[in-house]
């Protein structure tokens, strides 16, 4: 009798209605060489689709499939159990080719478990497993035909082994991503079908444009807006030129956001470029439903797709996986965690989005950003993917970090091209504030001059800080406190309030972290800001006489006499000082920032790549690459935990509602705007007073614990807390 292989079973039918594994591995191949011939490796990534699953042809695995069916047939007298069958087609390529079919077998053998290292110990590293002794393959098996070359476009010798573990990690996400697409339209097709269908560039294109046409036409005939008029001009000047790294640097206020997207937009249009995607990098998850936001209104609903950590429910939501792992949307907005993260990751769930990102236009906002600590692996990637993967990166910010190459900075990025063709007469134009260094004070001093002003705002360094100023200040109408302890909705309230208040010409004095920094349209006369980095002072000075309609607005810089013992802030600061006097009155102009980032760079070099990473990665220049190793990457050290603040009644209903529900993707969503987050060491002092309605899901519905004026309470009251 002819012995049938299958890939995969369907719970209570037939084996005849299962899928072939001749068919899944035709499939997989097909639809990854689709994928990677976006990077001209077509044929590497169809090779490793069409042997990844072919130790299924083991006649164990396939007693052991029909065991779990309880089918009954001649394969049942083979059967010993579960067997691994992804070590089966990483050994057989590897047997073929020890250079190309080594690269191609960590796709393989790691497709379901994620990338190993070469060697560690002997359970566990690629090289002991591919020594191991493996049972014969019934299944008819064809050669397969390797390349003697790697299809990179360019090969940089002092950056090989970076370049190919990052090869190896883009053809493991078009294999991964295949199958698991293969796989879903297979087992259930409803589902593969609801997979969205986005519109194209160019309908994006003409959308766009129509709508930003019409918002420019009704916008007033103010000199910030013809500036903005200028900076636009010269995004779509720029848009015609080829593929690369671009930087953007506009003041804050200068309408970069939306112009970076017309420059995004007309780049991709222009068909030689083929450009797919438009992937908007952000630093902070407190705004990127904000400039989702903005993108919706402009685009439509239907063509952006938010990807960040707030809520990442369970992975059998095949929405939330599609969000979080695929990346086919037109326009993605995520942050630098989840972006940078990705590319030195080892797990499929990580890794399988990877390859939607080659071909693609990525703006990063705000790239002055990026921790030191960890800027040469970052800027390693924006290098590999501008250089051989068909990437434009445009760098957006006022404060154009220092990196770019030189003698001193070697590590640096090259030729990238500045979008804005004057600079300085740009700042100039877009000059509304004095920036002045007040010198030393403490809080009661800094409090006493802000009641002095009846519109002021105080931008400080940490929590206490603002908590103690706005304690200080005395009670009455017109003083708000904001921090990152206040969840988005409660802060999006007092913002509204805030706003109001400043458009009526009400007393309105606002204590806040540098959180208001992080892209909040809001406009003061008056700014204090706490010592701190110049992109930092820039920021501030950007809610500042945002739109011009004073003459100068001022912004007066302090140092408390106890600041902050935290590092970070102890050197930026040092860092701006030593510029203070010198760049008396011109602190924001490009001259003055670009000597603020050589200076703290030049103090930190030694500590750009904590950890080692892309040592590690230059190490595998043999093809013997540590993906565990590297995959220790973290762009956050501690990532912080979502609290759900449930004292509204929305808020109530929305937790009540997670109880009935099995995955609750839109409900996340929704919650998002009543969620605070902590660091897990804050979670020890709330013990008792939170629910968890399912397994990580902490709520808060104390309202004792959160206070209407300056948030969450992070410690709780005197006495014992409820039992929950």
């Amino acid at each position: 009798m002819e012995e049938k292989y299958y890939a995969h079973s369907i719970e209570n039918e037939i084996p005849d209605k299962w899928q072939s594994l001749e068919e899944h591995l035709y499939n997989v191949g097909e639809l990854a060489g689709l994928f990677a011939a976006t990077f001209n490796s077509s044929f590497w990534a169809k090779t490793t689709g069409e042997n990844h699953d072919i130790g299924k042809g083991l006649r164990g695995w396939q007693a052991w499939l029909r065991r779990v069916n309880d089918v009954k047939d001649g394969f049942s007298e083979f059967y010993t159990g579960h067997v691994n069958h992804a070590i089966h087609g990483a050994k057989r390529l590897f047997e073929f080719s020890p250079q190309a079919g080594k690269l191609l077998s960590y796709c393989i053998a790691g497709h379901h478990g994620g990338l190993s290292n070469w060697s560690e110990d002997k359970q566990t590293s690629l090289k002991s497993r591919l020594e191991e002794q493996l049972p014969e393959i019934k299944f008819p098996l064809k050669n397969p035909k390797l390349e003697n070359s790697l299809p990179l476009k360019k090969i940089e010798a002092e950056r090989f082994g970076f370049q190919l573990q990052f090869f190896v990690r883009m053809i493991f996400s078009c294999l991964v991503d295949a199958d698991y697409l293969d796989t879903e339209a297979f087992l259930d097709n409803e589902k593969s079908a609801w997979r969205l269908t986005y519109p194209s560039i160019m309908d994006l294109y003409d959308r766009f444009f129509k709508n930003f046409t019409e918002m420019r036409n009704n916008s007033e005939n103010t000199h910030v807006n013809r500036q903005r008029e200028i900076v636009l001009k010269d995004c779509l000047e720029a848009a015609k030129s080829s593929s690369g790294l671009f930087s953007l640097t506009v003041p804050t206020g200068g309408g970069k956001t939306l112009s970076s997207l017309a420059f995004a937009l007309e780049h991709a249009r222009l068909s030689k470029f083929k450009k797919r995607r438009i992937i908007y990098v952000i630093p902070f998850t407190s705004i990127i439903e904000q400039n989702a936001s903005v993108f919706r209104d402009i685009l439509g609903e239907d063509a952006v797709l938010e990807h960040h950590c707030n809520f990442i429910p369970d992975d059998s939501d095949w929405k939330t996986r599609l969000a979080s792992e695929n990346w086919d949307a037109p326009v993605i907005v995520t942050t630098n965690v989840q972006f940078f993260n990705s590319f030195y990751a080892r797990k499929p769930s990580k890794c399988r989005k990877l390859h939607n990102v080659a071909e693609s236009i990525i703006i990063f906002d705000e790239v002055q950003t990026i921790p030191v600590e960890k800027l040469k692996p970052c800027l390693e990637v924006l290098k590999e993917l501008t250089l051989n993967y068909g990437v434009t990166a445009v760098l957006c910010t006022a404060t154009q970090p220092a990196i770019k190459y030189s003698e001193n900075f070697k590590s640096g990025l090259k030729n990238v091209t500045e979008i804005v063709k004057d600079i300085p007469e740009l700042f100039g134009a877009l000059k509304r504030t004095q920036e002045d260094f007040i010198g030393k004070s403490d809080e009661p001093d800094i409090a006493n001059q802000l009641i002095n002003h009846d519109q002021v705002l105080c931008i400080v360094n940490t929590r206490r800080q603002a908590s103690n100023l706005f304690e200080l200040l005395p009670e009455q109408e017109g003083n708000f406190h904001l921090s990152a302890l206040m969840y988005p909705k409660h802060r999006s309230n007092k913002l509204s309030e805030i706003r109001d208040r400043l458009k009526q010409k009400l007393p309105c004095r606002v204590i806040s972290t540098q959180l208001i920094e992080a892209g909040v349209d809001i406009d003061f006369p008056v700014v204090y800001r706490a010592i701190a980095g110049l992109d930092s002072i820039a920021q501030a000075a950007g809610r500042c006489n945002r739109e011009g309609k004073i003459k100068q607005g001022q912004v007066k810089i302090f140092k408390f006499e106890d600041e902050p013992s935290h590092s970070f802030f102890r050197q930026t600061s040092q860092c701006a000082e030593e510029l203070l006097s010198r760049f008396s009155g011109q602190l924001l102009e490009p001259e003055c920032i670009h000597e603020y980032f050589l200076n703290y760079y030049w103090h930190n070099e030694h500590r750009m790549d904590k950890g080692e990473i892309v040592e590690k990665c230059l190490h595998g220049f043999r093809g013997d690459i540590q993906f565990k190793d590297i995959s220790k990457f973290q762009m956050i050290e501690t990532e912080s935990i979502p609290i759900i603040i449930a004292i509204e009644d929305k808020a109530i209903d929305l937790v009540k509602q997670l109880e009935f529900i099995e995955y609750g993707t839109l409900v996340f969503r929704k919650l998002q705007q009543y969620t605070v987050q902590i660091y897990p060491y804050q979670i020890d002092a709330l013990t008792g007073w939170l629910e968890t309605p399912k397994p990580g899901i902490f709520v808060l519905s104390s309202p004792e614990l959160y206070s209407d004026e300056t948030g969450l309470i992070s410690e709780p009251p005197e006495g014992e807390a409820f039992v929950v």
